[in-house]
């Protein structure tokens, strides 16, 4: 009895034992670099992914028995290793340099993107990197994170070659794109042609169309996460681009070794110049201006300083009868934003510490004779965020709670008006709107069994205005089922409060767009999405494939009726409206990572629509960008380390307009004393010709074991010469006077080439 009774005691103990939990830290480092944070570490079995902290290290809770471990940084070879857990253990890594990455030779990727996205629990998640932007040809040569974007699934763009992100359905208003953390409220330069993005700066980008996680809100479509540079460099570098619309220059220096440093880049385009040479004036040209300073005071801390400035100035003057007396038009807009980040581990614990200003404004001024007008709308932000972070709670959990606080001043479509305009056009009052934006969220990410990964979390977010409080739950729920080692099912659901909306009167997203708050009467927009995902990660031939569906209902859409001016209304507000919206769809993505030949094939059948009360008899009508069908075909081919090519091909169901049949004369106090206002037929009814684009590009770089780099990149934009239409224009027959339409198109086949180097 006694013997029987300790042979069972001792099993017992013995299964105990070896389910206790145990601790796995580890420090990841690189060759070149010391060490590597945001490194992708992933625990077999136990199917628990981490990314390393601000110093590289990371921790697992788990129990005894066999173990592997991988790990993966990008531009580095990675590393796997299998041992036998028996005891609590420490382990350092230090990861290779890739030789292509070291030289920059376009094979896009060789990394494990992808994996990393194939083994999180995250649905619709995307991950770009400066590879990527650089491979692609697109207007003028010069990469681009927004068009790159464009031609992922789920993102549909605006015109021919125009910077809008239009994600799921949503409006272009909806994406949160954050620098360093710090928001950008106008993502374009060159009247939307172009992103503020400059290449050279960017570490990565992610970008998140739904299963938004808890730290995430603000907007309803999208989250676009760029990151620049964080890594301390061990000398002096510097890297260059001569194009035909900009060049970019980039300079590191280190100050203390391993501790101190600072990097700074400036981009100008000289279109300005370059028409001035032939004896013609186009005044205008942007600039964009960002700076890092990197300290690292101790081994548990990292401290990042970032500043991006950018600006597009226009000077126009035209002197119509020769006699001095023209009109000018001047024009100014500009990004600002300012971010310090605090990152200190504690053992187990994480804090990520975050203090933001962000600044959007615009100017227009119009002289004529003794008129004047000026228009001008500012956005200025203060903010703070706190966020903290134990990826070892329980056995396999993980754990995120943070806050944050946001003070909006805005001061939008301010009017001041001179001389006999004054009269019928009156100027407007430039007190700002001041509304505080806060949040609380949390999270917890946990294995509840084999196979199984969950993540369940609520984000609480508040807007505060003159004589209104509204408060938002967004709960947060995301599941990933391992099929098989490289079969997954993802299912998520997330809901979205947004407090500040743009509103805009053109088809194209301009700088004179409208930044405008919550208000008393103006309600927060809203939205549920959900989305189900099969994904396969195929290893052994470098292939990731997707399919993922998603229903998205929104609220309290920001709208107005068809002919209103919004620009120079001094009471704008009054003439907004808000409605309803839904979405949905299906987005397919084969994307290959590794060997010569890479690149990626997306597909995405989707519909969106909208209700609003006041429009189309209240019934519901097609979005202005309900396009059906977006497809994009991006490959590149490596033929050696020296010669590469790159081949874009898209197509894009046309855009929506609402056609105009006619108009009538009302008394109005203008110039004229009448104002013509225009009848429309069902809004959104009719739709634009489709668009398709074939973009080539061919990059020729010097052998790699030179100490000085250059690569010389060449192509052609819009290869066939396809008239993609922008909008639609109304021309009247000079014979009978009746009215038709006609689809112009902007861009044609646009050559274009750039030199590069780094030292």
């Amino acid at each position: 009895m006694v013997k029987t009774f300790l042979s069972v005691l001792l099993l017992v103990l013995t299964h105990w034992a070896s389910s206790q939990s145990l601790l796995l830290k580890g420090t990841v480092r690189g060759d070149e670099d010391g060490r590597l944070p945001q490194a992708y570490i992933l625990l077999l079995p136990d199917s628990i992914q981490h990314t390393s902290d601000g110093s590289g290290q990371f921790t697992f809770r788990t129990t005894s028995g066999q173990k592997t471990v991988q790990i993966s940084f990008v531009g580095y070879e990675s590393f796997q290793r299998s041992f036998y857990l028996r005891k609590d253990s420490t382990f350092s890594i230090t990861l290779k340099t890739k030789v292509d990455h070291l030289h920059e030779v376009v094979v896009v990727g060789e990394r494990n993107t992808q994996e990393d996205i194939f083994n999180d629990n995250q649905t619709s998640r995307h991950v770009l990197t400066r590879d990527d932007l650089n491979a692609i040809p697109v207007l003028g040569g010069e990469a681009d994170v927004i068009k790159t974007l464009q031609l992922l699934p789920g993102v549909v763009r605006g015109v021919d070659g125009s910077s809008d992100l239009f994600v799921r359905g949503g409006a272009a208003d909806q994406n949160l794109v954050l620098l360093d953390e710090a928001p950008i409220y106008n993502t374009s330069h060159l009247f939307g042609f172009l992103s503020v993005f400059n290449p050279d700066v960017l570490d990565h980008v992610e970008a998140l169309n739904g299963g938004f996680p808890a730290q995430y809100g603000g907007r309803l479509s999208s989250i676009l996460n760029v990151q620049t540079r964080s890594l301390i460099p061990e000398k002096t570098g510097v890297s260059g681009d001569v194009g035909i619309l900009a060049s970019r220059l980039f300079v590191e220096q280190p100050i203390v070794k391993k501790k101190l440093s600072f990097w700074v880049a400036g981009r100008r385009t000289y279109i300005d110049k370059v028409v001035r040479l032939t004896g013609e004036r186009l005044p205008y040209f942007f600039y964009d201006l960002n700076g890092k300073i990197l300290w690292k005071p101790t081994a548990k801390d990292n401290v990042a300083f970032s500043y991006y400035h950018g600006e597009d100035l226009l000077d126009y003057f035209r002197d119509r009868n020769g006699d001095g007396r023209g009109y000018t038009t001047t024009f100014g807009s500009g990004n600002s934003s300012q971010s310090l980040h605090w990152n200190h581990v504690n053992g187990h614990w994480q804090t990520d510490a975050t203090l933001l200003r962000t600044q959007y404004n615009y100017h227009v001024t119009n002289i004529f004779e003794d008129n004047q007008l000026v228009a001008f709308s500012d956005i200025e932000d203060y903010g703070a965020r706190i966020m903290l972070s134990n990826d070892t709670v329980g056995k396999t959990g993980a754990f995120k709670a943070g806050a944050e606080w946001t003070h909006h001043n805005v001061s939008p479509n301010v009017i001041n008006t001179a001389g006999s305009l004054s009269s019928f056009l009156e100027s407007s009052a430039s007190r700002g709107r001041i509304t505080n934006e806060m949040a609380l969220h949390a999270q917890y990410e946990w294995s509840p069994a084999p196979g199984w990964r969950l993540n369940a979390g609520v984000r609480g977010s508040a807007a505060v205005v003159t004589n209104k409080t509204y408060i938002f739950p967004e709960p947060r729920v995301s599941a990933r089922y391992a099929l098989s080692e490289n079969q997954a099912l993802k299912l998520s659901y997330s809901r979205m409060a947004q407090y500040m909306h743009r509103i805009s009167n053109s088809a194209i997203s301009s700088p004179t767009d409208i930044w405008y708050p919550v208000t008393d009467t103006i309600k927060p927009q809203t939205s549920h999405q959900v989305a189900l995902a099969w994904q396969r990660n195929l290893t052994e031939r470098k292939l990731f494939v997707s399919v993922e569906g998603y229903y998205k209902s929104m609220r309290n859409l920001i709208g107005y009726e068809e002919g209103t001016n919004l620009f120079l209304n001094a009471d704008f507000q009054s003439k907004l409206i808000q409605g309803r919206g839904r979405s949905y769809g299906l987005e397919f993505l084969v994307r290959k990572d590794a060997g010569k030949l890479t690149g990626w094939i997306s597909y995405t059948l989707s519909w969106s629509w909208r209700q609003f009360d006041q429009i189309n008899g209240g019934e519901w009508f097609h979005a202005r960008y309900d396009r059906r069908h977006n497809g994009a075909i991006v490959a590149q081919y490596a033929f050696n380390k020296r010669w590469a090519v790159s081949v874009v091909w898209e197509f894009i169901s046309g855009a929506r307009f609402t056609p105009i049949i006619g108009q009538y004369a009302v008394m109005a106090p203008t110039l004229t004393g009448v104002d013509l206002v225009p009848l429309y037929t069902g809004v959104n009814q009719v739709k634009l010709a489709d668009t398709h684009r074939l973009d080539v590009g061919i990059k020729y770089r010097s052998r790699p074991d030179k100490k000085f780099q250059w690569h010389w990149f060449a192509g052609v934009y819009n290869a066939y010469n396809r008239a993609n239409p922008i909008g639609m224009t109304i021309v009247q027959n000079e014979t009978d006077g009746s009215l038709h339409y006609e689809q112009p198109g902007l861009f044609g086949l646009i050559p274009f080439i750039s030199y590069g180097f780094k030292f």
